[in-house]
């Protein structure tokens, strides 16, 4: 039984270590001279070679971004193709839907890390030779616990579409757990940040 509660208290300070939220800012910038107005046009593109991956991202950030009244773009609808295109190709779909701004959101890195937890002995409490002797029985030893975990970090730009300036940015890191899950919290994230700095 203590062996349990050990086990439960020792994944909470992993959660809570990890934070509450699949995902958290590291660091935002965002250019001083950005004076507005704020956008209210974006294409979406996810710098990825899952296709499923980057469909489904794309579309998270559209239903975001239209929730705060902003219309979105996500850029596979204009370029279906996988993998990287030509700078034309790219300028002809920004100029075709019309955007005000273009936010690209691409991996950086993924780290494996370790926790360790060190292992604790319980033992019996000194009552006497006797006491001790017969409390000495139920001594408990919890050996240590190791926990590994995924990092991700990406980067998320936004670009003026029509100066081709970077007027946004910002670092994240993810611990993945449920693929949905953390793509959607990716996108509400991000799409509060923008909020907040009033890019949009």
């Amino acid at each position: 039984m203590l062996g349990r509660c050990t086990h439960a208290l020792l994944l909470l300070i992993l959660i809570v270590v990890l934070g509450c939220a699949s995902t958290q800012i590291v660091d935002t910038w965002r250019d001083p001279n950005f004076s507005g107005p704020s956008l209210k046009s974006i294409m979406v593109i996810s710098v990825t070679k899952r296709a499923s991956i980057r469909r489904t991202l794309e579309d998270e950030f559209v239903l975001e971004l239209e929730a705060k009244g902003i219309r979105g773009a996500p850029s596979y609808r204009l370029i279906p193709e996988d993998g990287e295109v030509p700078k034309e190709r790219l300028a002809q779909a920004v100029t075709e839907s019309g955007v005000e701004g273009v936010l690209i959101t691409r991996l950086v890195k993924v780290e494996r890390r370790t926790q360790i937890y060190p292992g604790a002995y319980v033992g019996p409490p000194y009552l006497g030779f006797y006491g001790y002797y017969s409390s000495a029985w139920v001594g408990y030893y919890e050996p240590p616990q190791i926990y590994t975990y995924d990092v991700v970090t990406a980067e998320t730009n936004l670009f003026d579409a029509a100066t081709d300036r970077l007027i946004w940015s910002t670092t994240t890191q993810t611990y993945p757990s449920n693929v949905k899950k953390d793509i959607r919290d990716f996108a509400r994230l991000i799409v509060k940040a923008l909020a907040e700095s009033h890019i949009i």
